[in-house]
């Protein structure tokens, strides 16, 4: 038994430093850059293969996937909690189809049709690091799958990381210069307002004291009272009254002075007019024992404070919405800029058009609801209409690469959509679908 116990205690040791030299090392590696990772979950996309998959998520936002998170890694339901509140995702994943790890400096990406460039200046998936990033819409989320639009990526590919989009932080062309100043000014805005809010309660706590000296002035008080009804003015009934018409009389100025600094002024807008001049030719009840000339003197000192305030806060902007003006926004976006080649490509849009062959084929297929037993059912497309609509976003941006182009211009095109097989081909500007078979029929007839 000793012996047992200490050779456990001494494999207990040498399992702790192997923990500690394991730790050791990949804290070492971590900050040279050389990490292991660990895939998130894998894709399952309407993409199958290369073919006609696009090359950019904007071609065809009818495409669909979704995203499995795997338990083996995440077995926490909480690492998605809160995504659901962005419209959008980054997703960092790989290219596991590149049949090879090599790079080349320069590359000849598609929309340059045969034209080379540095490899960091495009988004060609042959790198050094075989590491994608790609914007996709997050329609869902279920526990723990992701429901995603506008998707790029083929079935079957690895996920390492997923970020929320976040267009103040991500989209530099719509609110980077123009409106960093407006948050700004709306922050010290709203500092400023703070402090009136300050000086409003001051200034209720300065009436409360003189509301209780009141009761030593309640002859000049009547009369007072019975000048406010001869006005139409029923200001001043007891000793709240009296507070109340204090308040008034400064919320007066503040309204005829500030009503456009903040939204509280802006309420308080609403005070009655004749309350207002009716308030500003009132004079309070002199005190014996000298309180009230000193009130007086506060009050006078907050006007004065009101003042600086206005004039402080009379060039902020304090909006809700962006208040730059339309030559800071032209600016701002000025700052933009692409290669020439991403707007200006050789390679046109191409038309699309469909045999009536195709458009009969269509036909056999329902959306991924549907309930006859006699047609193929969509997976991620919700009906044949859909389906054409992104057949047509998929080939009005030409997914031949440039071999293909130049080489293979006459042989036919075949790609898949969801349970589609599609065949088609290429005239000098235009793209022609042929036919459009269920996958699994197609793949038979090939195999026959």
């Amino acid at each position: 038994m000793t012996e047992l116990a200490s050779e456990t205690a001494t494999k207990c040791v040498s399992d702790q430093e192997l923990a500690k030299k394991t730790e050791s090392d990949f804290a070492q590696s971590l900050e040279k850059g050389r990490i292991l990772t660990e895939p998130l979950g894998y894709i399952e996309s309407c993409f199958t293969e290369k073919n006609g998959t696009p090359r950019q998520p904007a071609i065809c936002s009818l495409s669909r996937a979704c995203l499995k998170i795997q338990k083996s890694v995440f077995n926490n339901p909480e690492h998605l909690i809160g995504l659901e509140q962005f419209s959008h995702v980054w997703l960092l994943f790989v290219f596991h189809k590149n049949g090879h790890l090599s790079s080349k400096a320069k590359v000849k990406p598609p929309r340059l049709n045969g034209a080379k460039t540095g490899v960091f200046s495009t988004r060609s998936p042959h790198r050094p690091n075989a590491i994608g990033l790609t914007l996709a819409k997050l329609e869902n989320v279920e526990g723990g799958t992701l429901y995603m639009s506008g998707i790029d990526m083929i079935d079957g590919t690895p996920v390492l990381d997923i970020k929320p989009y976040i267009a103040d932080y991500d989209c530099p062309s719509t609110r980077d210069t123009c409106c960093v100043q407006c948050n700004r000014n709306k922050h010290t805005a709203e500092v400023i307002n703070e402090n009136m809010k300050q000086s409003n309660w001051e200034s209720k706590m300065c009436t409360t004291k003189a509301s209780q000296h009141c009761s030593r002035n309640t002859e000049r008080e009547a009369a007072l009272e019975a000048e406010c009804i001869c006005r139409g003015e029923n200001l001043l009934t007891d000793c709240q009254s009296n507070e109340e018409w204090v308040f008034q009389r400064e919320t007066a100025f503040r309204v005829n002075k500030c009503t456009s600094v903040t939204e509280d002024i802006n309420r308080q807008s609403s005070v009655d007019q004749n309350t207002s001049l009716a308030s500003e030719d009132l004079q309070f009840p002199q005190s014996s024992n000298g309180f009230t000339d000193d009130f007086t003197e506060d009050t006078r000192t907050k006007e004065e404070e009101m003042k600086k305030l206005t004039a402080v806060t009379s060039s902020v902007p304090v909006e809700d919405e962006c208040t730059c003006t339309d030559e800071i926004v032209k600016d701002s976006f000025s700052q933009n800029k692409v290669a020439h080649w991403i707007h200006e490509s050789p390679v046109t849009a191409l038309t699309v058009r469909f045999t009536p062959h195709a458009d009969l084929d269509l036909g056999h297929f329902q959306g991924k609801d549907g309930k006859d037993a006699g047609k193929a059912t969509f997976k991620f497309l919700h009906s044949p209409e859909e389906a054409k609509h992104a057949i047509m976003s998929i080939l009005s941006a030409d997914p031949r690469s440039v071999y293909r182009r130049k080489q293979c211009e006459d042989q036919l095109y075949y790609f898949t959509l969801d349970c589609a097989h599609i065949t088609c081909w290429f005239g000098e500007d235009f793209a022609e679908v042929l036919r459009i078979k269920p996958l699994i029929r197609a793949q038979n007839d090939s195999m026959q």
